[in-house]
């Protein structure tokens, strides 16, 4: 079972275990459930617990705490790194900054400012503690094992590989661990790792795009630009594709493709 109890939250954050289950409860979080009934958070739940607490610290009142964190919820990124995030706000409008990039900037003067990485590095005991319990523990499974790695990599990606080399043991068709452990491999300069992961993921799942995205950007940083094109080919589904294709072809010379995928990046980004 992936992810932090009410309790632990509850002394990370000095919130009350009863405001924590209140906002699970408003549909704003979906945390998972143990067997027990009791929640359990993953990190990004944490980091939309953080800013209600500062929120209700401000004076906030609850129906507009809850439509913040609805937006800060569909502001933070899905398929990018968390820890490189900052939150900062002014007693109910929050900003969520990345590498000076603002996602939905609102106005108002800053009163609270917290870096995701510090975040981070208070949950990371809490995972690394629950990564000792997995390991004494027989019952996980690999979906349990992935679930570990997948909190490891928000706030201890140095003990990830170890979950998800886990996972891959008792499923060795485990696409989603193939993907994460293969693009951990990628970001080490490890390519060839990386390479057979992914390819690993695409045999078990041949509907993979997330795996064919990965080996499209694997193959641009080995310089293999026909083998990125033909991999981002099966991940057209993702607008990002597009724009790849489009500044590869650009750069092997067949312009009218290149202009084809540019405009149905446009279109898949800002359907009319």
């Amino acid at each position: 079972m992936k992810g932090y109890s009410t309790r632990d939250i509850a002394e990370l954050l000095e919130l009350p275990q009863e405001a924590i289950r209140e906002i699970a409860r408003s549909g704003i979080l979906d945390p998972d459930r143990t067997p027990g009934q009791q929640y359990r958070f993953s990190f990004q739940d944490i980091i939309i617990l953080r800013t209600a607490k500062e929120l209700l610290d401000a004076g906030v009142g609850k129906s507009r705490i809850n439509k913040t964190l609805i937006r800060l919820k569909n502001q933070l990124p899905s398929t990018r790194t968390l820890s490189s995030l900052r939150i900062s706000g002014d007693a109910g409008e929050v900003v969520v900054h990345e590498d000076a990039q603002v996602y939905n900037p609102e106005s108002g003067q800053i009163h609270f400012d917290f870096a995701v990485a510090d975040l981070a590095g208070t949950v990371a005991p809490l995972a690394r503690q629950a990564a000792e319990e997995a390991r004494a523990s027989e019952q996980l499974t690999s979906d349990d094992w992935f679930d570990l790695g997948v909190d490891l990599e928000a706030v201890s990606p140095e003990d990830a590989p170890t979950a998800y080399l886990r996972a891959l043991e008792l499923d060795p068709f485990h696409s989603d661990a193939h993907v994460n452990i293969g693009r951990l491999m990628q970001e080490a300069g490890e390519y060839a790792a990386a390479e057979e992961h992914y390819y690993k993921a695409m045999d078990a799942e041949p509907d993979n795009v997330l795996a064919a995205f990965n080996l499209g950007t694997l193959f641009e940083d080995m310089g293999r630009i026909q083998d990125a094109i033909g991999a981002y080919k099966k991940a057209v589904s993702f607008a990002d594709a597009h724009y790849n294709l489009s500044r590869l072809y650009e750069l092997v010379g067949e312009h009218s493709e290149a202009l084809k995928h540019l405009k149905t990046y446009r279109s898949l980004i800002d359907p009319k």
